[in-house]
């Protein structure tokens, strides 16, 4: 993740602790998207992986519909419709390869793709390293106490995020969700740090006018083993379907 001179700064905690991140090379993450809180359940998770930070690239185990929740409920309340093996390939887990701008999700033994573009891009507002590049535009932080992260002692603090600033600290940009511009200036968000200053949860809200904290909805990256092997290769693009095309073939479909 190439980062401008205006990302490395210093003093705050807060305010570093993305480059910081970035720095240590890698990690395993767990991503969640959650209402109302920004310490999720289990079943909010989105997916869980390895992320290698240097060349911008995660590879996870996803559910395609949105959280473990969503799929669920989703898949039992369609039970017996004639679209249950559809509704089955998308509430089962799947690894998909994040690379830059782009998302390649793997059906059977095929690939199809998600946000193709530049890889070298801003990522997509649901890629989960996502809430990371946000963090290049914290602001300073307050101290709200201790907490554990994955049975590491963390330090929670309460900011506010400046999109437009993590936009010029990172050569590829970050992309932002549809929201007036004032309100992509002041982001509220959670962020805990390890005795070394590197994050290992990350909360941001990515719908702040929602009418009170309960509706909040949050998007949330948690980050450990960091300095981990994460060799992750996307495949070619001759090796990617249309997403109509991958899923027809399913499971029994001809390797791409």
């Amino acid at each position: 993740m190439p980062v401008s001179s205006k990302g490395a700064r210093h003093g705050d905690p807060v305010v570093g602790a993305a480059a910081r991140t970035v720095a240590s090379g890698s990690s395993r993450l767990f991503s969640a998207w959650s209402q109302g809180s920004p310490v999720p359940d289990v079943m909010d998770r989105r997916c869980e992986g390895v992320a290698d930070f240097s060349t911008r690239r995660a590879r996870v185990s996803q559910v395609p519909l949105g959280t473990a929740l969503l799929a669920s409920e989703f898949a039992g309340e369609h039970q017996g419709d004639d679209e249950d093996s559809v509704l089955q390939m998308l509430s089962e887990p799947r690894e998909v390869i994040y690379d830059g701008a782009n998302a390649y999700l793997r059906v059977g033994a095929n690939w199809t793709g998600f946000f193709l573009g530049d890889p070298a891009g801003p990522r997509v507002v649901n890629d989960p390293l996502w809430p990371l590049d946000a963090l290049f535009g914290a602001r300073p932080g307050v101290e709200i106490g201790g907490e554990a992260v994955r049975g590491v002692a963390a330090t929670r603090y309460r900011l506010t995020l400046d999109l437009a600033a993590a936009d010029a600290a990172l050569s590829a940009g970050v992309t932002v969700p549809a929201l007036p511009y004032r309100v992509l200036t002041h982001m509220p968000a959670e962020v805990w740090l390890d005795a070394a200053g590197l994050a290992r949860r990350i909360a941001v809200v990515t719908e702040p006018t929602a009418r009170d904290d309960q509706s909040l909805v949050w998007s949330i990256v948690e980050l450990w083993d960091f300095g981990v092997a994460a060799d992750i290769q996307p495949p070619s693009p001759d090796a990617v379907l249309r997403p109509r095309d991958a899923f027809r073939l399913g499971p029994a479909g001809p390797a791409a």
